[in-house]
């Protein structure tokens, strides 16, 4: 009656009344199948429709406190259940409920924790950000919680702070600040952000942008492959970032959620189909496979906008026309116009290197992404252009230039460092050079990759650069030496097929002129044959490596005789590689004249001596202490020294006659320099021309005599080239180079010329002349001063009796005949030495592979049988370990090589892991600096990671006795309910089983919070003791909620009850309590 009249109020407090008789026995009357407190709740409902908040919460006072907050949380009475909570001392609970409801501010306001405080502003602010609310608030907001992140140690809050701020306020520093603070953190997805927002909303020198663009876009990629797939601690907690970042919570491994007011910096736009998208009370159920594609082409649509931007900037560069000593008439230039200082050196070779390095993360991008994504790389390739590798070209041009080397690149060992090791060596600037490489090779016939000095050398560069070398370009010398042997097994099998004297003359096999035949006499044995190129290979690991240089002085005139006596295309070099390689010969056989011969001054231009570091700091192996090339030098002592002498400028003299061709008149690099304008306006000539001026001011010392009448022989031809070309092209001859042959046309002595070329030195590069003794005191290596031009007029002529001529006669062109081939057999030695070894590494490494596969195959099988059977709850417990990437027991990184993006090291290539100490994101005190500078090896010794380690096994062992099954018995009992047709099919029990399925769950909640605080601040020691308290709430309430099930379930067997109607109305709606006023009225229309 009461129910009819919607007198709940009264239908309650007669249902009391009722229960109180029931408890007294007075009556044998049967149990009602409603409590007053669903009345109650039946009450408070027809006020909340009514809008009369007041009346609701007086009704809802005579409610237990759970049952009133499952009532207001179900109704969205977020404020009511804050104060509810707040009154009852509970303001923690009441600030979790706002912040899970989006209500930050009033969160942050309500809590005394000043980590889930900051946590709140941080997320308000997020929310600002993204709705591009008022700045001045969200500034206020940001500073705030970046003063509480400070306080509560939050690395991670401090660096998204800084990220807002930096994005609101569009201030570099600030995202720069942010950039270095997440890659401390391993925190790619904040990285990829805040490298977005510098490049596309900040004012800020393009030098300083591109400088973080290799690094930040390489943990691109590398977010991209442990999204496919996670192999180590390091990846694991970079996918979870990156998920956190984007507001995304990974359910299992089939399922993310999403919130719906989640406040997300840069929320993905999911452009998903709703069949997808499985909606529930507060947040969308996504599969994970969808949140990974939609994420894949979010990061693949930053790595394109930010190297667009990039790449669509100017970097500082030097003007090709002041180089080489011509006007810059182009008004809008602007390249340098003056010689450049340490700093712009250093900033335009890197500037460079950043950009090869993009170009190599876009070609790496191709073979990352996912192949779903094939459409979308057609961006990319428009990114790259038609000239794919424009900006290896344009590096490799820079440090290896057909002009002249620019002495303030390398003047001394330090400035090497400096200037060609960045903070940091990305895989991807590795990758595009040997890309360019491999494209050079396969674009090229096999005439040209046999042959070919140039393109050789091009691959030595590059690999030098790349630290690929010798081992890449070992790798291309045996595929084409192979290639050749097969080709010529199959010549020679085809030649015995057709038999001898028939048929038409056969073809010969591509590329035979770069390839040699040391056992050619020998017809017992099959024909091997090498690439002419390792003869300079050799010669290079005869100083570098074996320190021998007269080995090296030995290999390079085998080698320079092959180019020259054979003399054919492709074999000749360019007029800028052959100059290198006799300056490459030239200073370093002068050098140790020098040593051996006492009191020679050897006469060099700067520039030369910077050569000597430049070559030092390219050939020496990476970390391996070889010492340097003074120090091999100076070891290097003959056995007869006087021999020793006589070789050495013998060997000079033999570089003085192949630069003016008297060894073969059509290998005449001097005058084939002046041949041509291209070779005037490439640098070419003058870089020639001064060669040939540092041998002439040694010939009165070093050189043999003769030397001076070569090397003046040309001059006149010289000058009438010169003079025709400038009459054709008077804005393509440099004046410089004009005015230097006229004075060497009218020079007397060797003071004249030295004159000369010290002008030219200086007109060039603000360069001088040195004289250069040997010292091995307070100096080591070649002592160095300005050249004494008046001594020169005072130079006492050489006594050259006691050497031998310099032409050949025929027994000793059979001499060095015999000595070529017992190079090309030790070197063919070697080669069959390095194979065999590869050979027994290969097979190692073959069984330790199988053995490793069989053992993962093994492992993933018995994985899959522990998933299959493992209890539902095992997925509650976070589990930590440690591997070479990062302690997951105490939270300290380590770096892996190239992988330490910004940290700078000494050796790139080191095999031990070191911790991460980035710029710009120091630790806040003098503990975690410690941390952080520990080796994998040192760390797992520590006593504090021992005592980590034994805490965090306490606690895994209390964990899966004790915590696990409450967790799955709360679980078992939720579903139960869930599942039980009894209470189902009786809406009055429906609401209390929400009451006690909803205290059950938030409960477990708690403990799964608890994992993840007690993971985040490694906090073992005392984990067992909070997990305590936490497990001695949530058992009352599974206890009570399965008395609960077994006793409504008991009752409404023994009453019988089961509604035939299927009420799809939410159980708060209280259908069955509602007046039947229609259903009495359809009898009444019956009865009629």
């Amino acid at each position: 009656m009461y129910c009819q009249e919607e007198l709940y109020e009264e239908a309650a407090v007669a249902a009391k009344k009722y229960e109180e008789m029931l408890k007294a026995k007075t009556l044998p009357i049967s149990k009602l199948s409603y409590s007053a407190s669903q009345f109650y709740l039946e009450a408070a409902a027809k006020y909340l429709s009514a809008n009369k908040i007041k009346e609701m919460m007086a009704v809802l006072s005579k409610l237990d406190i759970d049952d009133q907050l499952v009532f207001l949380k179900s109704r969205k009475r977020l404020a009511e259940a804050a104060d509810l909570l707040n009154r009852e001392d509970r303001r923690e609970e009441a600030a979790l409920l706002m912040k899970q409801h989006g209500r930050l501010l009033e969160a942050a306001r309500l809590t005394a924790n000043k980590d889930f405080q900051a946590s709140c502003l941080l997320g308000a602010a997020r929310l600002n950000v993204a709705r591009d609310l008022d700045v001045e608030d969200t500034k206020d907001i940001l500073r705030e919680a970046l003063d509480l992140c400070s306080q509560t140690r939050q690395l991670s809050g401090i660096a998204e702070a800084q990220f807002l701020l930096g994005v609101i306020l569009k201030d570099f520093r600030k995202l720069r600040d942010a950039f270095f603070r997440f890659d401390k953190l391993n925190h790619s997805a904040g990285m990829v952000e805040a490298l977005y927002e510098i490049t596309s909303h900040c004012e800020a020198d393009p030098k300083e942008v591109l400088a973080l663009a290799p690094g930040g876009l390489e943990v691109l990629l590398s977010l991209v492959k442990a999204l496919k797939k996670v192999t180590n601690n390091a990846e694991k907690e970079m996918v979870k970032s990156c998920f956190e970042f984007f507001g995304i919570s990974q359910v299992d491994a089939k399922y993310c959620q999403i919130a719906q007011n989640d406040p997300g910096p840069t929320r993905i736009i999911f452009d998903l189909d709703l069949n997808l998208r499985e909606k529930k009370k507060d947040y969308f159920l996504i599969m994970a496979d969808q949140v990974k594609l939609a994420l894949y082409k979010h990061l693949l649509s930053r790595l394109c906008q930010i190297t667009q931007s990039l790449l669509g900037k100017s970097y500082p560069s030097i003007c090709m026309r002041f180089i080489i000593g011509l006007k810059c008439k182009d008004e809008s230039c602007k390249d340098l116009h003056k010689p450049l200082l340490r700093c712009e050196a250093k900033c335009l070779v890197q500037s460079k290197m950043h950009l090869v390095a993009i170009n190599g993360l876009l070609l790496e991008a191709k073979k990352v992404f996912p192949k779903i994504l094939a459409e979308e790389f057609e961006r990319i390739d428009h990114i790259l252009s038609t000239d794919m590798y424009h900006h290896c070209k344009t590096f490799l041009n820079v440090l290896f230039p057909k002009h002249f080397h620019q002495r303030v690149l390398s003047e001394n060992p330090m400035a090497c460092k400096e200037i060609f090791k960045p903070n940091y060596k990305p895989r991807s600037y590795r990758f595009a050079l040997k890309e360019y490489i491999h494209f050079l090779f396969q674009n090229e016939g096999a005439r040209s990759r046999r042959e070919s000095t140039d393109l050789w050398l091009s691959a030595m560069q590059a690999f030098l650069l790349s630290s690929n070398y010798p081992e890449e370009f070992e790798k291309l010398l045996r595929q084409e030496e192979d290639n050749y042997h097969r080709e010529l097994k199959a010549l020679e099998s085809e030649k015995e097929e057709r038999g001898k004297g028939r048929g038409s003359r056969m073809k010969g096999i591509e590329g035979k002129f770069g390839m040699l035949a040391p056992n050619k006499g020998d017809e017992s044995t099959a024909k091997t044959h090498l690439c002419f190129i390792r003869l300079l290979e050799n010669c290079i690991d005869q100083l570098y490596v074996y320190r021998n240089p007269e080995n090296c002085k030995k290999l390079f005139f085998r080698f320079m005789n092959v180019l020259v006596k054979r003399c054919t295309e492709p074999l000749i070099p360019s007029i800028g590689n052959t100059v290198a390689l006799l300056e490459f010969q030239f200073i370093h056989c002068g050098a140790v004249l020098a040593r051996l011969w006492n009191n020679a001054i050897l006469r060099l231009p700067k520039s030369y001596i910077a050569l000597l570091h430049y070559w030092e700091f390219l050939f020496s192996k990476k970390g391996k202490e070889l010492g340097n090339v003074f120090s091999i030098i100076q070891e290097y002592k003959p056995k007869d020294v006087a021999r020793a002498i006589r070789d050495f400028r013998f060997h000079l003299s033999y570089l003085v006659k192949v630069l003016c061709g008297y060894e073969n008149v059509n290998f005449n690099v001097l005058l084939d320099a002046f041949g041509d304008i291209d070779y005037v306006v490439s640098g070419e000539a003058e870089r020639t021309l001064v060669l040939c001026l540092v041998m002439l001011v040694n010939t009165e010392e070093v050189l043999q005599p003769f030397c001076k009448t070569l090397l003046r022989s040309h001059f006149q031809e010289i000058e009438s080239r010169l003079q025709l070309m400038s009459r054709d092209r008077p804005d393509q001859v440099p004046e410089r180079l004009q005015k230097v042959v006229k004075r060497l046309l009218m020079e007397v002595n060797v003071k004249s010329v030295a004159e000369a070329l010290q002008d030219l030195l200086f007109e060039r590069d603000k360069e001088y002349l040195m004289d250069c003794y040997w010292r091995w005191d307070s100096v080591h290596g070649l002592y160095h001063e300005e050249v004494r031009l008046n001594r020169l007029l005072c130079v006492a002529p050489v006594d050259h009796s006691a050497e031998p001529e310099c032409e050949f006669d025929q027994d000793e062109t059979d001499e060095l005949a015999l000595e070529d081939r017992d190079a090309l057999l030790t070197i063919l030695s070697e080669k069959q030495r390095k194979a065999s070894i590869r050979q027994k590494l290969r097979r190692v490494c073959l069984v330790v592979s199988l053995c490793v596969s069989w053992k993962r195959r093994v492992s993933a099988q018995m994985e899959h049988i522990r998933e299959e059977t493992r209890e539902p709850g095992t997925g509650n417990f976070k589990k930590a370990d440690i591997d070479r990437t990062q302690c997951d027991l105490c939270g300290v990184k380590f770096t892996r090589g190239p992988e330490n993006y910004f940290n700078p090291s000494k050796d790139f290539e080191g095999e031990t892991s070191e911790a991460v100490a980035f710029p710009g994101a120091e630790l806040d005190d003098k503990e975690d600096r410690e941390r952080n500078s520990e080796s994998y090896e040192q760390h797992i010794h520590l006593e504090g990671h021992q005592r980590q380690k034994m805490a965090y096994q306490i606690y895994s062992k209390f964990f899966h006795e004790k915590v696990d099954p409450a967790i799955n018995e709360g679980k078992l009992v939720v579903q139960d309910i869930e599942q039980s047709m009894w209470i189902h099919n009786h809406p009055g029990s429906i609401w209390q089983s929400h009451i006690h399925q909803r205290k059950v769950q938030e409960n477990i909640k708690k403990v799964s919070d608890m994992v993840e605080d007690l993971y985040r601040r490694k906090a073992w020691a005392g984990a067992e003791e909070v997990m305590t308290r936490l497990v001695n709430t949530l058992t009352p309430s599974v206890k009570d909620a399965r008395e609960w099930l077994t006793k409504t379930e008991v009752r409404l067997k023994e009453e019988d009850i089961v509604q035939e109607d299927n009420y799809e109305n939410e159980a708060e709606d209280f259908g069955e309590l509602c007046p039947r006023r229609r259903r009495q009225k359809w009898r009444k229309q019956r009865k009629y």
